[in-house]
């Protein structure tokens, strides 16, 4: 399947539009596709949002997002799909290096909510301004502090 970065986006979007769980609130991709560093090998990445599901069992709530999401995308060999909290994604407790690369990567596929395309323009820009620095080694990427061991606030 050889596709172009952006019918990839296009697809994913098309096909993400018909999640009718209003509690889905969001798609994100992110990882190579985002970045349009993806070839053959590469997987399709993917962040659901969603609200008001916080009290199902993690996994019970994982397995119907990814059987949801995985009867949409029939045809896309792998993919990755991870579930947030809205809440937790806009108003996060700590901030790891994974939610930090998709925060910097993200294209918003669905947002039911209006209002992440300016929120991920706004943590960008709050991630230039904290003097983190994403370094790329071969196919991997690393975040370097501004000062070694410091704390940094972006949100």
């Amino acid at each position: 399947m050889q596709l172009s970065c952006n019918s990839v986006i296009n697809d994913l979007r098309r096909r993400l539009s018909r999640l009718t769980n209003e509690n889905y609130v969001a798609a994100l991709l992110f990882g190579s596709w985002a970045r349009c560093e993806a070839d053959e090998r590469s997987d399709v990445d993917l962040l659901i949002l969603h609200k008001g599901l916080s009290g199902i069992n993690r996994l019970v709530r994982g397995r119907a997002i990814y059987l949801a999401v995985t009867a949409l995308l029939r045809g896309y060999p792998e993919f990755t799909v991870i579930e947030m909290d809205f809440e937790e994604f806009v108003n996060p407790s700590v901030v790891n290096p994974l939610l930090l690369n998709i925060y910097w990567d993200a294209v918003v596929l669905l947002d039911r909510s209006g209002v992440l395309q300016g929120f991920l323009v706004h943590v960008r820009r709050r991630i230039v301004e904290s003097g983190l620095r994403r370094v790329k080694d071969g196919k991997a990427y690393y975040w370097v502090l501004p000062k070694p061991m410091a704390k940094v606030r972006i949100l």
